[in-house]
């Protein structure tokens, strides 16, 4: 009997355990949508689709309409990804899918991380809240000796971020603590120059995303190097390989964030990779608040790449939700391991 594949999608709502506040507003919950890949031996495969409201562009497009027509023929697109380019996270959660599938087990990728030997360096996260809830977050992350903390800013007053990020480093005088900021386009080109500047006493590792998307002064700014510039939001919607080389040539910043349920799957962030490397560009992977399911397979897939132990990575996130999915990773000291105990 030849196999025959089948799909289908279940949706799924993760509901945050605190509140998450984000430059685009509180979030309380999260709508997924599970797609399990089957055979007529009984064989599965199950991966996320996952796209992110406020960013995710195909929720613009017929985004229902395209997850029906993929789950009527899923060995056709299976086949042909390239056909799906406008919609990164279904890209992702056929990806992801179809490694399971093949694996099987909680497994995506069979690497020096699943084989439970090393574990990926994450960073800590604080979330925007007023000066004394992110004062709280930072006292309860440093009494556990991260090597790296990223902080979400532009929800309070500059003044405050500035005095909180001098909390950290009055605490850490020695800067082994890597400091990363996120600003998700908070600032005008001139207002990133000032503050900027005002950072450099702090050692920054690296600002994310300091302008609105589609800027045109980007270059200019990654090209003064005051603090290192890493762009995040303004990868998406870049598809094409001529598209992404035009953009990291044309505006070299240091470092790229790469977020597979937005940035192409994994084969859209595998060029993105090639081409960072081509053009001497750092980068790192974080989840785009994705359940356990998709982080394991972010995280797997990220593990095949040296780079994913140099750097510490955003896959911290599995504590976001109530009611997640089992996880098939756990952290200790801030590095994440392989565990497939249910």
């Amino acid at each position: 009997m030849q196999k025959k594949l089948q799909a289908f999608v279940e949706p799924y709502q993760l509901n945050f355990s605190f509140n998450a506040k984000t430059s685009r507003g509180e979030i309380k919950k999260r709508e997924i949508l599970l797609l399990e890949i089957s055979d007529n031996f009984g064989r599965t495969g199950v991966g996320e689709i996952a796209p992110l409201e406020g960013l995710s562009k195909e929720l613009d497009l017929d985004f229902e309409e395209k997850v029906n027509e993929v789950v009527e023929n899923i060995e056709y697109f299976l086949n042909n990804l390239d056909l799906l380019i406008d919609y990164p996270s279904i890209v992702f959660g056929i990806e992801s899918a179809w490694m399971n599938y093949k694996n099987s087990q909680g497994m995506f990728y069979k690497t020096n991380f699943t084989s439970n030997s090393v574990g990926i360096p994450i960073n800590a996260l604080v979330w925007m809240d007023d000066f004394e809830g992110m004062k709280a977050q930072i006292d309860k992350i440093l009494a556990e000796n991260p090597k790296c903390i990223k902080l979400k800013i532009g929800g309070i007053d500059w003044e405050s971020e500035l005095e909180l990020i001098q909390y950290i480093r009055n605490k850490t005088i020695d800067n082994s603590l890597d400091i990363r900021l996120d600003a998700n386009g908070a600032f005008s080109y001139d207002e990133a120059i000032l503050k900027l500047n005002q950072l450099l006493p702090f050692n920054i590792h690296s600002i994310e995303q300091p302008l609105a998307k589609n800027n045109n002064k980007y270059e200019l700014l990654c090209d003064q190097n005051i603090i290192p510039i890493a762009l995040d939001e303004e990868l998406i919607g870049v598809n094409s390989y001529k598209d992404k080389y035009k953009l990291l040539k044309d505006i070299q910043p240091q470092f790229i964030v790469l977020k597979p349920s937005l940035h192409g799957g994994f084969r859209g962030c595998e060029e993105w990779i090639f081409l960072a490397r081509q053009l001497e560009i750092g980068w790192w992977v974080t989840s785009a608040l994705e359940s356990n399911l998709g982080l394991s397979a972010i995280a797997q897939w990220c593990s095949q790449y040296p780079e994913c132990y140099q750097f510490p990575q955003g896959l911290g996130t599995g504590n976001l939700y109530s009611n997640n999915l089992p996880a098939k990773h756990i952290i200790k000291n801030y590095e994440l391991y392989f565990t497939n105990i249910q």
